[in-house]
């Protein structure tokens, strides 16, 4: 049981989270690819992972690990200075010194395992170490434990550290991230180099974020830079742009024996597993055969991402694949990524104590594994959350096509006059599509989009089957068409009364003799068989014959005027109800024919108002006097 005053600590704790709004919390997700998700039942795409260059889904690399651990296990046993390491964590090792143009290289269990090991391995007491304001985590811990004196330099503003490498100590060591990991912004390592020259100090770096995703050889920002030989200790992992795990020591030989013996990260840790060590060996070679290529795909999406924001009025960050979007404040920034989330793309909102207060930023990694859609998408998403927050509500209608089974030459699109300063609001002037069609970032934004059987939505209405009549003998009443002032004549006339304003009340309509004459004549039934006679009268006519009863009815026009009538089942316990005989032509589910019949000829796709559906209920009140008027007439 946890003793009351540290329960009290952790309830204190935790009410300062949640008054802060800096509750984190672990959300169970599935991995499907390099930049795609599974948060629940959706998919999301996801621009917060430090895949740059979209390694982290290459089956080559499973398939490595895979085969080591088929063949050597899996767990290694103990660490390396006991029984832990193999032939392939020497493989390993002089494939990283290789990569990285170096004497030697020590791998460790992590990148964070390696800041420790090193700083605190070469510090002690009575050094000086100056570390820069926004280094990572893990290289404040090792400085601090390693008992040397600490001295933090204002970020990137190498005159306060000349100011503070100025005095008499005679261990100097300076530490700094190269691509800095939430705003992604750089370090001026040649003017490093140059104070660290002039004041002798020693000079370690952190290039996990640049690691492979810079350079020519992708030796990251010492290469970029122009200043590679002169940096003699560089911290890298093999988890962001090499897509695995694990972290490692590029440095010399001299150095790498002095850390194998005193290094306590190195010294008191279970070796990596073989067959991580597997997979790692080869994701350097991917990376040495096809990094080129790579870093100028993800070279190519960072520069145009960066200026759509940029044209869209972001304030950003950095310069390179970690694009900052700076916030300030914890509530708007949880907010924009909340509403970007919600449009199915996940950032990761950077608040205290990962970065200092007021500096919230929301961060957007880039992959090379990303396509020019997504980008889009994005870019488009944050200008919607962006206008949200601001309370504008961007308006964005979304085209959505109906189609019936059927006829799929019928498309009745869902939208009206389409607004083009909405598009513009979400698509700049580099976005793809246009008002025949939107991009696929906003055909998957369902927030924006009209709710189903809303206004939004062009229904193809149905008539129900209570409303479909059908003759006291079961045929199917036929009526025909062709000739001048017939039925369809007079439903046209009935359409067009309809569309006017009428007075409250239906009114009387006067139908003339030479048009009911017509369709009277046409619609005709065959005679009902008469009643049995009782037997001591002669029947008052001859029998209908078998295969008169089972004569299939006449060829129904389609025509929007007439509903084809459908039998309705016989009630229980009512022998004189109508049966349709076997073979008859009763139209049905499967026959080709559909519950609500086209038109003699298709109109224009109709566009349905947005607001308030009004021409939708008047053309379904105008069905419903047609329909009155249709059994009216034929009932007559």
């Amino acid at each position: 049981m946890i003793p009351k005053p540290w329960q009290e600590l952790l309830a204190k704790r935790r009410e300062e989270r949640v008054r802060q709004r800096l509750v984190r919390r672990l959300r169970s997700l599935r991995h499907m690819g390099s930049t795609r998700v599974q948060l629940g039942s959706r998919d999301y795409v996801n621009f917060s992972s430090n895949d740059y260059l979209g390694l982290a889904g290459d089956l080559r690399i499973a398939e490595a690990a895979a085969a080591a651990a088929g063949r050597f296990g899996w767990g290694t046993g103990a660490s390396r200075l006991v029984t832990g390491t193999s032939t392939l964590h020497q493989k390993l090792e002089q494939e990283v010194a290789r990569f990285r143009g170096t004497e030697a290289a020590l791998v460790f269990g992590s990148g964070y395992q390696a800041n420790l090991g090193v700083l605190s391995a070469l510090l002690d007491k009575g050094d000086l170490v100056l570390s820069d304001e926004y280094n990572h985590a893990s290289i404040v811990a090792g400085c601090r434990l390693s008992g040397a004196t600490v001295r933090v330099f204002k970020h990137r503003d190498y005159e306060d550290l000349e100011r503070k490498l100025a005095g008499t100590n005679p261990r100097k060591l300076v530490v700094t991230d190269t691509l800095f990991s939430i705003e992604g912004d750089t370090a001026d390592l040649p003017r490093i180099v140059k104070l660290c020259e002039r004041h002798g100090a020693l000079l370690m770096i952190d290039d996990a974020h640049a690691n492979a995703a810079l350079g020519k050889k992708g030796r990251g920002l010492a290469e970029y830079q122009n200043v590679l030989a002169h940096v003699p200790i560089v911290v890298g992992t093999f988890s962001k742009a090499l897509g695995s795990y694990g972290g490692f020591v590029a440095c010399s030989e001299e150095l790498r024996e002095f850390l194998v013996n005193e290094s306590r990260p190195f010294i008191y840790t279970t070796a990596m597993p073989i067959a991580l060590a597997a997979a790692n060996i080869e994701a350097l070679r991917i990376v040495q055969k096809d990094g080129e290529a790579l870093r100028q795909k993800l070279h190519q999406h960072v520069k145009s991402l960066r200026s759509r924001l940029e044209n869209q009025g972001f304030e950003l960050t950095g310069y390179h694949h970690i694009v900052g979007i700076r916030v300030g404040d914890p509530e708007r920034v949880m907010f924009l990524a909340e509403e970007v989330e919600k449009q199915g793309i996940l950032t990761y909102p950077m608040r205290w104590p990962s970065v200092p207060r007021g500096r919230d930023t929301l961060r957007v990694s880039v992959s090379a594994a990303h396509t020019e859609d997504e980008l889009v998408r994005l870019a488009s998403a944050l200008r919607l959350a962006r206008d949200r927050m601001g309370g504008k509500e961007t308006t964005i209608l979304v085209k959505r096509e109906a189609k019936r089974p059927t006829h799929p030459n019928l498309d009745i699109a869902a939208t009206e006059d389409l607004d083009e300063s909405a598009f513009a609001a979400a698509h700049d002037s580099g976005s793809e599509g246009g008002p025949e069609g939107l991009p696929p970032a906003q055909t998957a934004m369902a927030d924006f989009a009209p709710p189903p059987g809303g206004p939004g939505d062009t229904m193809i209405e149905t008539p129900s089957a209570p409303e479909l009549q059908v003759s006291s003998s079961g045929r199917l009443p036929v009526v025909d068409s062709s000739e001048s002032g017939g039925f369809e004549a007079l439903l046209e006339d009935v359409m067009n009364e309809a569309a006017e304003p009428q007075p409250s009340g239906l009114q009387p309509v006067v139908i003339s003799e030479a048009v009911i004459a017509p369709v009277a004549a046409s619609a005709q039934e065959p005679p009902a068989a008469p009643p049995p006679a009782p037997p001591s009268e002669p029947a008052a006519g001859p029998a209908p014959s078998p295969a008169t009863a089972a004569e299939p009815a006449p060829a129904i026009p389609k025509t929007e005027a007439e509903l084809p009538p459908v039998p309705e089942p016989p009630p229980a316990g009512d022998s004189s109800a109508t049966i349709i005989p076997d073979g008859a032509n009763v139209p049905g589910p499967g026959s080709g024919d559909t519950l609500a019949p086209e038109q003699t000829e298709l109109p224009d796709p109709e566009i349905v108002e947005i607001e308030g559906g009004t021409r939708r209920r008047k053309r379904e009140k105008t069905r419903r006097r047609t329909r009155r008027m249709t059994r009216a007439v034929r009932k007559d």
